[in-house]
């Protein structure tokens, strides 16, 4: 079997997939286009932002695929949901497929899957993130620890402040960022390497382990769990 990842992503989940795919023993060797293509690979491609992913990258995508039969047996995309309910931001994708292939051409699965709201929504969720300790109200990320613990509560059902102007997805990079520069955790959507280490990726599955929360990325973890190479 072999895969096709499309992801909005253009940077760090992007950089970071690849190393989540290991911890989770995914099994399959990536291969950088499909002419490489032989038994058990994967391709991992950038959408370029929602806009092209649901449009000319994704079409392309599609064309790509059927135009070298018997390649890829999945595609998945792999998109933020930002503003939108999350099953809305699915069949948006769906419906887009479902208009310019109404011929059946398409011989392939595809699965759609949704992070609600966003990739930095997901590392919220690492356990043990939130500080325990007593915060300097002097810094960047006090105004974030005072509004919203996101150990106790659902990093996916956290909104802006009502003093910001963010959007959700927003808010939640600004918030992970300032987080994580007041724990000397260096992160920016270009250089993500230190939310791509293992133990940073079992915090997070340790909290679908334990909570109810961050459900979209159980989704996903769900997904490559029961596709893995046996």
């Amino acid at each position: 079997m072999n895969f096709y990842f499309l992801l909005e992503d253009e940077k760090s989940f992007l950089k970071v997939l690849p190393s989540w795919l290991e911890y989770m023993n995914f099994g399959y060797r990536r291969v950088a286009d499909i002419q490489q293509v032989q038994e058990n690979n994967y391709i991992l491609q950038s959408g370029q932002g929602v806009t092209q992913l649901i449009t000319k990258v994704l079409f392309d995508t599609i064309d790509t695929i059927l135009l070298n039969p018997g390649k890829i047996d999945k595609l998945v995309i792999i998109l933020d949901a930002e503003e939108l309910e999350l099953e809305a931001r699915r069949q948006i994708v769906y419906r887009q497929i479902n208009e310019h292939y109404e011929d059946g051409r398409i011989n392939f699965d595809i699965v759609v899957l949704v992070c609600n709201h966003c990739f930095e929504t997901w590392l919220l969720g690492c356990r043990g993130l939130y500080p325990t300790g007593v915060v300097d109200q002097a810094s960047d990320f006090y105004a974030y620890y005072k509004y919203y613990n996101i150990e106790e509560n659902d990093p996916e059902e956290m909104t802006p402040s009502e003093d910001s102007e963010d959007t959700i997805a927003k808010y939640h990079f600004h918030y992970l960022h300032e987080l994580l520069r007041y724990k000397k955790i260096r992160y920016s959507k270009n250089r993500p390497q230190n939310v791509a280490t293992e133990g940073y990726f079992k915090g997070i599955v340790e909290r679908i382990d334990s909570t109810e929360h961050i459900k979209s990325f159980k989704t996903f973890y769900e997904f490559i769990t029961s596709v893995k190479l046996q």
